[in-house]
Protein backbone atom coordinates (compact mmCIF):
# COMPACT_ATOMS: atom_id res chain seq x y z
CA UNK A 1 0.00 0.00 0.00
CA UNK A 2 0.94 4.14 -0.85
CA UNK A 3 0.61 7.11 0.45
CA UNK A 4 -2.43 8.29 -1.77
CA UNK A 5 -2.52 12.04 -2.00
CA UNK A 6 -6.33 13.96 -0.58
CA UNK A 7 -5.69 17.58 -0.76
CA UNK A 8 -3.28 20.59 -0.01
CA UNK A 9 -4.70 23.22 2.81
CA UNK A 10 -2.75 26.97 3.11
CA UNK A 11 -3.34 29.05 5.64
CA UNK A 12 -3.03 32.35 3.29
CA UNK A 13 -0.87 34.44 5.37
CA UNK A 14 -0.71 34.68 9.86
CA UNK A 15 -3.93 33.32 11.20
CA UNK A 16 -4.36 32.02 14.88
CA UNK A 17 -6.51 28.91 13.82
CA UNK A 18 -5.40 26.88 11.10
CA UNK A 19 -8.81 24.76 9.97
CA UNK A 20 -8.33 22.03 7.24
CA UNK A 21 -12.44 20.51 7.06
CA UNK A 22 -13.29 17.82 5.11
CA UNK A 23 -9.79 16.22 4.99
CA UNK A 24 -11.09 12.64 6.33
CA UNK A 25 -14.27 10.01 5.71
CA UNK A 26 -12.14 8.95 2.75
CA UNK A 27 -11.84 5.39 3.84
CA UNK A 28 -8.75 5.43 5.08
CA UNK A 29 -7.41 3.84 8.20
CA UNK A 30 -4.76 6.54 8.95
CA UNK A 31 -4.38 9.60 7.86
CA UNK A 32 -0.89 11.73 7.09
CA UNK A 33 -1.01 15.27 7.69
CA UNK A 34 2.79 16.59 6.26
CA UNK A 35 2.63 20.38 7.78
CA UNK A 36 4.91 23.05 6.97
CA UNK A 37 5.61 26.05 9.27
CA UNK A 38 6.05 28.86 7.24
CA UNK A 39 6.46 31.84 9.41
CA UNK A 40 5.44 33.25 12.62
CA UNK A 41 4.89 36.37 13.79
CA UNK A 42 6.48 35.84 17.12
CA UNK A 43 9.21 33.85 18.75
CA UNK A 44 8.04 30.80 20.50
CA UNK A 45 4.90 29.84 20.93
CA UNK A 46 3.15 26.27 20.37
CA UNK A 47 -0.19 24.51 18.70
CA UNK A 48 -2.43 22.32 19.75
CA UNK A 49 -5.31 20.38 17.52
CA UNK A 50 -8.65 19.70 18.03
CA UNK A 51 -11.06 17.78 15.46
CA UNK A 52 -13.73 18.51 13.86
CA UNK A 53 -17.08 16.31 14.41
CA UNK A 54 -19.21 14.91 11.24
CA UNK A 55 -21.66 17.76 11.86
CA UNK A 56 -18.63 20.14 10.96
CA UNK A 57 -18.44 21.26 14.49
CA UNK A 58 -15.07 21.74 16.88
CA UNK A 59 -14.96 19.22 19.50
CA UNK A 60 -13.66 21.61 22.23
CA UNK A 61 -14.68 19.88 25.21
CA UNK A 62 -12.60 17.86 27.74
CA UNK A 63 -12.28 14.85 25.05
CA UNK A 64 -8.63 14.58 25.02
CA UNK A 65 -5.84 12.88 26.67
CA UNK A 66 -2.25 13.29 25.63
CA UNK A 67 1.17 13.15 26.00
CA UNK A 68 4.47 15.36 24.43
CA UNK A 69 8.07 15.35 25.25
CA UNK A 70 10.08 18.73 24.15
CA UNK A 71 13.19 17.84 22.66
CA UNK A 72 15.79 21.20 22.51
CA UNK A 73 19.48 21.28 21.31
CA UNK A 74 19.75 24.28 23.71
CA UNK A 75 18.66 22.63 27.18
CA UNK A 76 17.25 19.59 28.75
CA UNK A 77 14.21 17.38 27.53
CA UNK A 78 10.85 19.03 28.67
CA UNK A 79 8.81 15.91 29.72
CA UNK A 80 6.04 17.99 31.24
CA UNK A 81 3.48 17.70 28.62
CA UNK A 82 1.28 15.81 29.29
CA UNK A 83 -2.99 16.02 30.06
CA UNK A 84 -5.92 13.57 30.72
CA UNK A 85 -9.29 15.26 29.93
CA UNK A 86 -8.31 18.32 28.25
CA UNK A 87 -9.71 20.51 25.65
CA UNK A 88 -6.81 19.66 22.96
CA UNK A 89 -4.05 17.71 21.80
CA UNK A 90 -0.71 19.36 22.24
CA UNK A 91 2.31 20.02 21.60
CA UNK A 92 2.04 19.55 17.99
CA UNK A 93 5.13 21.98 17.54
CA UNK A 94 6.89 24.50 19.75
CA UNK A 95 9.30 26.76 19.52
CA UNK A 96 8.40 28.75 16.44
CA UNK A 97 10.38 31.50 14.71
CA UNK A 98 9.36 35.46 13.16
CA UNK A 99 12.53 35.11 10.36
CA UNK A 100 11.12 32.46 7.91
CA UNK A 101 12.98 29.34 9.46
CA UNK A 102 10.50 27.62 9.39
CA UNK A 103 9.58 24.10 10.68
CA UNK A 104 7.47 20.60 10.01
CA UNK A 105 5.39 18.40 11.34
CA UNK A 106 4.19 14.61 10.52
CA UNK A 107 0.47 14.15 12.28
CA UNK A 108 -0.97 11.08 11.90
CA UNK A 109 -4.54 10.35 12.37
CA UNK A 110 -5.81 6.30 12.84
CA UNK A 111 -9.45 5.67 13.04
CA UNK A 112 -10.79 8.92 11.69
CA UNK A 113 -13.55 7.22 10.05
CA UNK A 114 -14.48 4.66 12.36
CA UNK A 115 -17.77 5.78 14.39
CA UNK A 116 -17.03 3.20 16.50
CA UNK A 117 -13.66 3.70 17.67
CA UNK A 118 -11.60 6.69 19.35
CA UNK A 119 -9.67 8.52 16.89
CA UNK A 120 -5.62 8.60 18.11
CA UNK A 121 -2.75 10.45 16.68
CA UNK A 122 1.16 10.31 16.92
CA UNK A 123 2.90 13.71 16.21
CA UNK A 124 6.82 14.68 15.73
CA UNK A 125 7.70 17.43 14.60
CA UNK A 126 11.41 20.00 14.20
CA UNK A 127 11.26 23.93 14.49
CA UNK A 128 13.95 26.12 14.54
CA UNK A 129 13.79 29.11 17.21
CA UNK A 130 16.20 31.72 18.16
CA UNK A 131 17.91 29.29 20.78
CA UNK A 132 18.22 26.86 19.11
CA UNK A 133 16.17 23.60 17.22
CA UNK A 134 13.07 22.14 18.79
CA UNK A 135 11.27 18.92 18.31
CA UNK A 136 8.44 17.56 19.57
CA UNK A 137 6.76 14.04 20.20
CA UNK A 138 3.73 13.58 21.15
CA UNK A 139 0.79 11.07 21.45
CA UNK A 140 -3.18 11.48 21.79
CA UNK A 141 -6.10 10.33 21.89
CA UNK A 142 -10.10 11.77 21.13
CA UNK A 143 -12.11 9.89 23.85
CA UNK A 144 -15.03 9.64 22.00
CA UNK A 145 -16.17 7.09 19.01
CA UNK A 146 -17.71 9.31 16.23
CA UNK A 147 -16.55 9.86 12.99
CA UNK A 148 -14.03 12.71 12.67
CA UNK A 149 -14.13 14.99 9.58
CA UNK A 150 -11.13 17.51 10.29
CA UNK A 151 -8.97 19.31 12.22
CA UNK A 152 -7.86 22.54 13.75
CA UNK A 153 -4.45 23.55 14.56
CA UNK A 154 -4.51 26.19 17.40
CA UNK A 155 -2.14 29.12 18.47
CA UNK A 156 -1.47 29.26 21.95
CA UNK A 157 0.52 33.17 22.03
CA UNK A 158 0.95 34.01 18.74
CA UNK A 159 -0.25 33.54 14.66
CA UNK A 160 1.28 31.42 12.17
CA UNK A 161 1.50 31.08 8.07
CA UNK A 162 1.27 27.10 7.65
CA UNK A 163 0.69 24.98 4.55
CA UNK A 164 -0.85 21.29 4.55
CA UNK A 165 -0.41 18.40 2.76
CA UNK A 166 -2.73 15.83 3.48
CA UNK A 167 -2.74 11.61 2.23
CA UNK A 168 -4.61 8.75 3.05
CA UNK A 169 -2.91 4.95 4.14
CA UNK A 170 -4.27 1.78 4.09
CA UNK A 171 -7.70 1.36 2.60
CA UNK A 172 -10.60 -0.07 4.86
Amino acid sequence: MALEFIQKVTSGGLVSNFDMNNIFDKGYDQYNIYLNLIDSSTNGGYMGLRFFDSSDTIISGNEYDWAGQQLKSYGSFDNTWRATSNSQIAPIFVGTNDDDRGGGTLIRVFNADDTSSYTFITVQSSTFMDSGLDGTKTIGVHKGAEKITGVRLVSQSNTHSLSASIYGYGVK
